[in-house]
């Protein structure tokens, strides 16, 4: 195991002796605990970011193919409405 050095502020290294003492657990513990957390939380973050970017391209894409197969629909509406008005191609 590897051993990292950080400097606290007072009022978080009260938070964290309080902590400590409360939960019967040594103030390494916790820190690391919580820093697990911490990277936990924002590797799934990532993943539902690159997850929503994903959907957002394959809705830009299924958009994309129903407007086309729409136009056609359009253009009729469109001819008959204008009484002949060329098709919008």
């Amino acid at each position: 195991m590897s051993t990292l050095s950080i400097r606290l502020s007072e009022s978080l290294d009260e938070h964290l002796t309080a902590e400590s003492r409360l939960a019967g657990q040594p103030k390494s513990l916790i820190a690391r605990n919580a820093l697990e957390q911490f990277l936990d939380d924002r590797r799934r973050q990532r993943f539902l970011a690159r997850l929503t970017r994903a959907a957002t391209v394959i809705d830009s894409d299924e958009n994309a193919t129903l407007v086309e197969e729409a136009l056609p629909f359009d253009n009729e509406a469109l001819e008959s409405t204008e009484g002949g008005a060329p098709a919008i191609e």
